[in-house]
């Protein structure tokens, strides 16, 4: 608890004219009834300066509830505050702070602020509070955030208390027992990969026979054919050599393209998560997914000028350079000088796109440059999944249902075209949304 700050909105002196005028207009006019009520601001005072010198004694306990449907456990929150309550961005909390007067006296005028971290909008509920508090009696204030990407932690909570007379109040910070700290991130979660694979050993069957776990065929034998592939219960009843082969299984290469221009930096109401956060949150996280199920991953950024890349890959490095990337890309103009093509964005991902990858695109498609690309590479073979974020929802205005209504046509030529596409409003959660983005990509 920190030092008390004691502010007083009236001092003795309008008291002590006023007792010498009603005394003195008693006296004048004979009257017992003024000289006695001219004693009556002085006590008013005695009373403010008395009630200054009380101790007001609070206990403040906050307990934090995350409502996230992305995790597998549904909502989860800080027991006892033992640590960092993990959370997917975008998911909502639920904080309930109780504050409970543990003085001997009553307190008549109780308000309380709790330290709600700047970077998490109140989207339901409040955090403030005036109550009129008896000795060990509660008041709970009970509010929700939406959580954003980082680490967050709430701060103590201000209390302010007035005496009785309404002209001494003091103000402290009281610290806070119980949760405070919500750690905001994606978790990794199974993202199923398409058809598209490479010469790399990994975990999609193919079409051919080598090694792998599956049975696939049994062929002659060939000199040089290992040993243990050889075909030993059939030799022994009929002295011929066979080799017994398994269904080949490669890795998938894969690109999961952002779209960071500045029309990304759009979000469907002033307190709600932009496009883009929406969409590095969603990249990031199939990104750890396909990695960790050994899925050479790269990541693309596409800027108004240009574009930054990180290269598939599995190890360290890529991971690093992939996490830095999505969260740069964040920044409004960002363009880095490293792996970056100017001029034309879309034609420098086409000129220097692999033809052997699958290709994840995150955008809002709030104009028509994703769905010419994603006709672009499809066109050119690419199986691709497209996650697009809702940033036309939760508004009324004619000019929002017309650019909702333009966007639902985008998605559905970018259907059209043999993608997967996926229409992610705000009420689905992400790990939902990379559940649903399953099944195969037709190549042509």
């Amino acid at each position: 608890m920190t030092e008390r700050t004691v502010d007083r909105f009236a001092d003795g002196d309008w008291a002590v004219a006023a007792t010498v005028a009603l005394a003195g207009l008693g006296i004048t006019v004979g009257s017992q009834l003024l000289v006695a009520a001219a004693t009556l601001p002085l006590w008013y005072v005695a009373a403010a300066v008395l009630g200054s010198d009380r101790s007001a004694m609070v206990r403040v306990r906050r307990r934090v509830t995350v409502h996230d449907a992305s995790s597998e456990s549904g909502d989860a929150d800080g027991g006892e505050g033992g640590g960092p309550i993990p959370a997917s961005p975008g998911a909502t909390a639920t904080v309930r702070t109780t504050v409970r007067n543990d003085g001997s006296g009553t307190l008549v005028d109780l308000r309380v602020v709790d330290g709600v971290p700047d970077a998490l909008p109140v989207v339901s509920g409040s955090p403030r509070a005036c109550e009129t508090l008896e000795p060990l009696e509660t008041a709970t204030l009970e509010y929700e955030v939406e959580l954003r990407r980082g680490e967050h932690a709430f701060g103590d909570t201000t209390v302010r208390t007035r005496d009785l007379t309404g002209t001494v109040a003091e103000t402290w910070t009281a610290g806070v027992e119980g949760d405070d700290v919500v750690h905001c991130s994606p978790t990794v979660e199974t993202v199923p990969p398409g058809d598209g694979t490479n010469e790399y050993a990994g975990e999609v069957p193919t079409d051919e026979g080598g090694s792998g776990l599956e049975f696939y065929a049994v062929r002659e034998y060939e000199p040089g054919d290992q040993v243990r592939a050889i075909d030993w219960r059939r030799y022994a009843g009929t002295r011929e050599l066979a080799t017994v082969e398994y269904r080949a299984e490669r890795s998938t290469r894969i690109v999961c393209i952002v779209d960071a221009r500045p029309s990304q930096f759009r979000a469907a109401t002033t307190d709600r998560v932009p496009a883009i956060q929406r969409s590095a949150d969603a990249a990031g996280r199939a990104f750890e997914a396909l990695v960790a199920a050994g899925h050479p991953t790269g990541i693309v950024g596409i800027h108004e000028q240009g574009v930054t890349s990180v290269p598939p890959g599995t190890g360290p490095a890529t991971r690093q350079e992939a996490t830095d990337l999505l969260d740069a890309m964040q920044v409004p103009g960002y363009v880095a000088a490293a792996r970056s093509r100017t001029g034309d964005p879309f034609a420098a991902l086409l000129q220097s796109l692999p033809g052997d990858v699958q290709v994840y695109l995150f955008s809002a498609f709030v104009d028509d440059d994703p769905l010419e690309l994603v006709e672009a590479l499809r066109a050119r073979g690419y199986g691709v999944r497209v996650v697009s974020p809702d940033v036309t929802a939760d508004t009324a205005d004619t000019a929002t249902r017309l650019a909702a209504l333009e966007r639902g046509t985008r998605l559905a030529r970018a259907r059209e075209t043999g993608a997967q596409v996926l229409d992610w409003d705000r009420e689905r959660s992400l790990g939902a949304v990379l559940r649903t983005v399953v099944g195969e990509v037709a190549t042509e």
